[in-house]
Formats: structure tokens, sequence, C-alpha cells
């Protein structure tokens, strides 16, 4: 079989399963691109920003985890462009040569331009920088709200507000409401000065998913005491103050927005069909249309499924994506017809909060509690600790 350079842009979920399932093959090298030396697993980040883990916990070297599959080079870099006549990524210093390539460079935040100061007064958490920002500042305004006991109890509200109550901003919400009920009962400090609000622009929190999961969460949250705000839309964002559409005003210390994604930058300047959000437009093979040997995984994309409808963007849909798009273009090398992209979807787990969670499994088995909890966690260190396994052979070689 003729040797093939495949390069994949963006080690995220989606491209490290791609890599993972191609790298076994002698006849093919592969060539793994990403602006940060790391793989950032951003669907557990509220473990992180509500210190139940380090900051190590999130993380996978990239350089170590690719040295451990031989005939994977890993460069750290953006790339600038594509030219798909000669078939070569640009970066900012040298160009590489593809024979097939794969983008999978995530998501972002979306910052609707329509909500003033939005993204001026915001923080967000899908990036480790933004993250930790939170986390720090976070950590030093409850030392600020201990010390100021020294003047009693009588002082300004340290609110926190969630933009959004799909699934990111429920596990947010309730996680972070968890932590402050566990860091003043630990400290017996006697004035209570947290309070988590989630703004939710729907009737309900996690909107059109299973009722048992949204019922759970809820139930979850009012018991945390998060303070929940349905059928409310962000109008404006000040320094420190929310505005709403039915006239509501809310002071706030920080604020979170998770009220939706949108491609990341990258799109913008490929040329490629994008939809309105910059998610790449991709056929039934997850190909850009008219390019058979470039394909879109993951967030970045605009993907349907056999009914025409949008995927929303999971980990899960970009691991399927990442196997995919190996398979097929192993198909490719060995003469055979590519296979259609088909997304099942799994099951859905979510935390809520300390040790408690719900969930759904195959099967349609619904699950809630310590053994959710249990349940996600396992699913985590089932995909993590491969990972860790092959990093550590890597970093020996």
């Amino acid at each position: 079989m003729q040797s093939v350079h495949v390069v994949i842009i963006g080690g995220g979920y989606g491209g490290i399963r791609a890599m993972e399932h191609l790298a076994h093959n002698s006849h093919i090298t592969i060539t793994l691109i990403d602006k940060n030396p790391y793989h950032y697993m951003q669907a557990e980040v509220y473990d992180f920003i509500a210190n139940k883990v380090d900051m190590s916990a999130v993380m996978i070297d990239l350089p170590s985890l690719t040295k451990s599959f031989g005939l994977v080079e890993f460069i750290c870099a953006e790339v600038n462009s594509i030219d798909t006549a000669a078939q070569n990524v640009s970066t900012p210093t040298q160009t590489i040569h593809y024979d097939h390539l794969i983008i999978a460079t995530g998501s972002r935040t979306y910052f609707p331009d329509f909500i003033k100061g939005l993204r001026e007064h915001t923080h967000g958490v899908k990036s480790i920088p933004s993250a930790l920002d939170f986390k720090q500042q976070f950590e030093r305004s409850l030392l600020n709200r201990i010390e100021a006991q020294s003047l009693g109890c009588d002082v300004e509200p340290f609110n926190i507000v969630i933009g959004g109550a799909g699934l990111s901003g429920v596990e947010i919400a309730a996680e972070m409401a968890a932590y402050a009920n566990s860091f003043y009962q630990n400290g017996n400090f006697g004035c209570r000065g947290v309070d988590v609000y989630l703004i939710d622009a729907y009737e309900s929190v996690l909107f059109g998913m299973d009722s048992f999961l949204i019922e759970s969460a809820y139930e979850r949250l009012i018991k945390l005491g998060v303070h929940v705000w349905h059928n409310n839309r962000i109008s404006e964002v000040r320094e420190h103050e929310i505005l709403l559409d039915n006239g509501k005003t809310l002071s706030f210390e920080f604020m979170i927005f998770t009220g939706g994604v949108c491609a990341s930058t990258l799109t913008q300047y490929l040329g490629f069909e994008t939809n309105n959000k910059g998610h790449l437009n991709v056929d039934e093979y997850l190909n850009l249309p008219n390019h058979p040997n470039i394909y879109a995984i993951g967030d970045i994309t605009n993907a349907l499924d056999e009914n025409g409808k949008f995927i929303p963007p999971t980990a899960q849909l970009a691991e399927r994506g990442g196997e995919s798009v190996a398979r097929n273009i192993l198909r490719t090398l060995r003469g055979k017809e590519k296979q259609p992209f088909r997304f099942k979807n799994q099951g859905v787990m979510i935390a809520l909060g300390g040790e408690y969670g719900a969930g759904l499994l195959p099967g349609g088995i619904k699950v809630k509690g310590y053994l959710a909890y249990l349940i996600k966690k396992t699913i985590f260190r089932l995909y993590t600790d491969p990972l860790r396994r092959r990093s550590t052979i890597g970093k020996r070689r």
C-alpha cells in the first residue's frame, strides 16, 4: 500500500481520536498541529474551576502523547492558511504537505453582537487560560468576602451569574453552588456570601433534552440553592450588572456565559463554505464539499443527521467523527468506497455538583445521584487513562 501523509489540525477530542485510529498503520505518517502543547478536556472543566481537581487533571501533554505513536509528529503552531491546489498547510514558520487533511479545531464561546457588553464583561471557560483566570479571581473574591466579615455580615451581595442553561451552564452552576456550600460549611464562616444565578432563556433548563434529565437537573439545582430564572433573556451586560429584557437587573461579581458556541476563528480565513456561526459545511462523509481528501469533525462542523437536523456539538460527536474519517481514509487507501457518518448517541451523563449526577445510558436506562456520578467519572477515566499511559511512554522516548 502506498505511503501517505495525514495532517490533523487540532488536538481536541476528535483530532486525538482520529490520530489514534490512524497511527497503527505503518504506511501512514501523521502530523498533528495545535496552537497549544496540550489536549484540554473541556468537558470536565467544572471540576477544575470548582477546585475539585488541579489543572493537570484536565490536560494531556501533546508532545509526549504523539511521541508514543512513533510515526506522528507534533507541531505547536497556529495555521495561517490551507492551499487546496498544492495540498499544503501553512504555519508562520513552515509549510506542510498533506495527502489527507482533517480539520478539528473545535469551537469558542459565541457572544451575540446584539447583547451589548457581553463579550467585555463575562468569562468563558472554553480554554485553559480563561478557566484559570476565572478560578483565581473567584478564590480571591472569596477571601475578600471572608475578610469583609470584620465589618459585619451586612455587605454587598456576592453573586455569580451563569448565562445559558444548556449542558455546560447547568453543570457549572451546580458545581459552583456545591463548592460555595462546601466552602462555607468547612470553614464554619458565619456570613454566607455567595449566590449562584442561572439565567435561562427558555421555559426549562436543558431545553430540548429528555424530561428525566430536565427534572433531575432542576431538582438538584434548587436543592443546592441555585436561583434559576426561566424565560429571561439578557439585553445588556455592564461591568458588574446584568440587564434582562423584562426590565429586571442583577448585580454580580462574576458572570460566565455559556449561551452558545461558534466555530474556531480558523474557518474565517480558509474560504470554505460555512453557516452563519462559522461552522464548516460537510457532506455525509464529513468531507468538505468538492474536497474528497479534506475532512472536518467535531464542534467546527455543521454536521447533520439522516433527517437533516443539526447534531449538537459534544465530545462524543467529535470522537465518533474522528473514528469515522479515520476509517474512510483507510478505506480510500484500500480502494474501497467510503461509508456515510451515522451518529448514534451513546447516552448522556451530567455532573450536578458534588458527588451527584444524572444520566441516560444506552437502552434508555435512567440513573441519578451518586451512581450517576460514579458512572460519569468511570467514563472519564476510561478516556483519560489510556492517553496518560501513552503520554508516559512518549515522555521516556
